[in-house]
C-alpha cells in the first residue's frame, strides 16, 4: 500500500465515525503524512477507534509513517486547504 491509498483509506475512515469532521491532510514526503481532523468533541473517541489499529499497522508493516490528529472544532478552526 502506498501513502495515497492510506490516506484514502483512513480519511474514509474518520468520514463513517464522523460525518461532521473537517480534514486536513498534508504530505510529508512519499512515507510520511499527517492527517489532521476537526470534529465535535464528543466524536473523537470513534475517530481514535477507527483509526489507531491502522495507523500502527501501517506504521510497523508497511513503512509508512501516517499521524491522525484530532482537534475539537469549537476551539480550534480548521485552516483552510
Amino acid at each position: 500500500m502506498g501513502i495515497d491509498e492510506a490516506i484514502t483509506d483512513l480519511t474514509a475512515r474518520i468520514s463513517t465515525a464522523s460525518l461532521e469532521a473537517v480534514i486536513r491532510v498534508k504530505r510529508r514526503s512519499d512515507e510520511e503524512a499527517s492527517i489532521r481532523v476537526y470534529a465535535p468533541v464528543e466524536h473523537e473517541e470513534a475517530i481514535k477507534a477507527a483509526t489507531q489499529e491502522q495507523t500502527l499497522r501501517l506504521l510497523t508493516e508497511e513503512g509508512l509513517d501516517v499521524q491522525v490528529l484530532v482537534y475539537d472544532i469549537a476551539t480550534s478552526l480548521p485552516p483552510e486547504q
